[in-house]
């Protein structure tokens, strides 16, 4: 359930989000998909701090697991950022996006920046503050504090 509900479900709705900003000025019809399934992906991450919330209660003993598994998943969690932004095809038409919106003077918005022009890296930077700044607060709601990974 951590593992799912809280660092996959967690990561999915900012990337949405992100996405969301992107194709918004790009596609509207396209953006237009993205907020519900933003919301489901938010019900998600709640569903899963509440049961793993209230099972940490009654299981004290396993919180220790539990931190331990969100500090290796989020090692892994980063690195799948890192690739998706650094190593992947996908990164030619993220790059096309964003020249069309710089040649049409249009922004996209995203946690306070404007994505428009930023590098991959510069966005890959950007998504994963808001995910681990979501992530940590989550974590704090099942009271979890969030353990650094470790470099592998």
């Amino acid at each position: 359930m951590v593992g799912q509900n809280i660092v996959l479900e967690g990561m999915a709705f900012s990337v949405f989000e992100m996405r969301h900003a992107i194709t918004t000025g790009v596609n509207s019809k396209f953006a237009h998909t993205f907020p519900g399934t933003i919301a489901d992906e938010r019900r998600h991450v709640g569903f899963g701090e509440n049961r793993i919330g209230s099972l940490i209660r009654e299981h004290p003993e396993r919180k220790a697991d539990v931190e331990k598994l969100q500090k290796e998943r989020s090692f892994h969690m980063l690195a799948t950022f890192a690739q998706a932004f650094r190593n992947n095809p996908a990164r030619d038409e993220l790059m096309k996006m964003e020249r069309r919106m710089q040649d049409a003077g249009m922004h996209a918005d995203f946690q306070g920046v404007d994505l428009a022009g930023m590098t991959p890296e510069e966005m890959e930077g950007v998504l994963s503050d808001t995910v681990l700044k979501e992530f940590k607060v989550g974590l704090g709601r099942i009271g979890i504090e969030y353990q650094t990974p470790a470099q592998q």
